[in-house]
């Protein structure tokens, strides 16, 4: 049972639909909030609904009214696995909390995800991708750096992070009832997922006393590990250690580079980062990215040409790699990058419409209850 919206648990749910779950999705009558975020819209429903919701079936219940409410309650029961993202205690007021369904199914797995950690005095507090970003830190760490105001991140990492954590979790209660036969209460939060994306930069201040800025595309531990300028589009570029600097001076035609003390070690690059970055660039300007790729790719280094989505989307879509396809009664043929546990790709059901499946879920989740 997917008691889901927005991002963090339909993301989970939609992984465990990858992997087999029968996933039916209960919808309010107006549906998820997602499926009115747009544009764009196609076939009058919306891209970002269907970006996270393949796999699904969908049914549409009021829990204000007390016939749907006993129904979805039925439905809680008949389930192995619950999650849910609804504001903390939404659910305990309908009698739907994990401690009262798991009195009557103890082998109910009921996830929940959070905004903020158990364990956090904001615990019952809503929480939002942005706001955690904002708070952990990362967004002071993302962006141009220097004058540049910090900067959120391009898709909504701690949300899709904590879905796969929620999963996780899924995986190790049903091992654990296989043993047992006992179910589990477990709880994710955004909180929690992005501490622990910021691993590195806040035991770089504790441990280190050194604090992690924004600078781009630098990296802070490593240089060069950054965005250039060449003849024509962006290049990213690295060189992780000394024998890779060795490779890279000698592909720019400049084997002498690395004897110099101020570049000889990747310590000392880091220190010199930006005369180093101007040394390079200087030589990346004269050819095209897609030369400087070629030559980079040859002599063993990391190495990518900057693509906008466009074109990134596009490549994709043209290539021969596995993906997940689905035909959608309005929107068409519909089309979706693989993930574990869908590999090879293949067809599946797509992003159900508001209700679809109501019917169909009552007379087999409840026959005979």
């Amino acid at each position: 049972m997917d008691f889901t919206q927005i991002l963090s648990g339909p993301f989970a749910t939609m992984l465990l639909a990858d992997a087999g779950a029968e996933v039916v999705k209960l919808e309010r009558p107006d549906g998820d909030p997602t499926r009115h975020w747009g544009p764009p819209f196609v076939g009058g429903e919306s891209v970002y609904f269907a970006a996270f919701n393949r796999g699904k079936k969908s049914v549409q219940l009021d829990l204000k009214r007390p016939d749907d409410l006993g129904i979805v309650r039925q439905l809680a029961l008949a389930a192995d696995v619950l999650i849910e993202n609804i504001r903390p205690g939404s659910l305990e007021k309908y009698g739907l909390g994990a401690a009262e369904l798991r009195k009557v199914h103890p082998g109910l797995i009921y996830v929940s995800i959070r905004g903020y950690s158990e364990f956090s005095r904001r615990a019952n507090d809503p929480g939002l991708e942005v706001m955690l970003e904002a708070e952990s830190g990362l967004m002071s760490i993302t962006g141009p750096g220097e004058d540049g105001m910090p900067v959120r991140l391009g898709v909504a990492a701690i949300d899709m992070m904590t879905g796969l954590l929620a999963v996780s979790c899924v995986y190790s209660a049903l091992l654990q009832r296989e043993r047992t036969g006992e179910g589990a209460y477990i709880s994710v939060s955004l909180e929690e997922t992005a501490a622990l994306l910021m691993t590195h930069p806040w035991l770089m201040y504790l441990a280190g006393n050194v604090e992690y800025k924004a600078a781009g595309t630098e990296h802070p531990n490593i240089a060069p590990y950054e965005m250039f300028s060449t003849m024509d589009r962006p290049l990213i570029l690295g060189a992780v250690d000394d024998q890779q600097f060795r490779r890279l001076a000698h592909a720019l035609g400049h084997p002498e580079w690395p004897q110099k003390s101020e570049w000889a070690t990747n310590e000392a690059r880091v220190a010199d980062r930006r005369h180093l970055h101007q040394s390079i660039e200087k030589e990346l300007v004269t050819r095209t990215a897609e030369h400087w790729k070629n030559t980079f790719t040859r002599a063993n280094l990391p190495v990518a040409i900057v693509e906008s989505v466009s074109s990134a989307a596009t490549k994709w879509a043209m290539s021969k790699v596995p993906r997940i396809t689905a035909r959608h009664p309005t929107m068409g043929l519909l089309s979706w990058p693989t993930s574990p546990w869908k590999k090879y790709g293949g067809e599946m059901t797509g992003p159900p419409v508001l209700g679809n499946a109501t019917d169909e879920v009552l007379r087999t989740w409840l026959e005979g209850r």
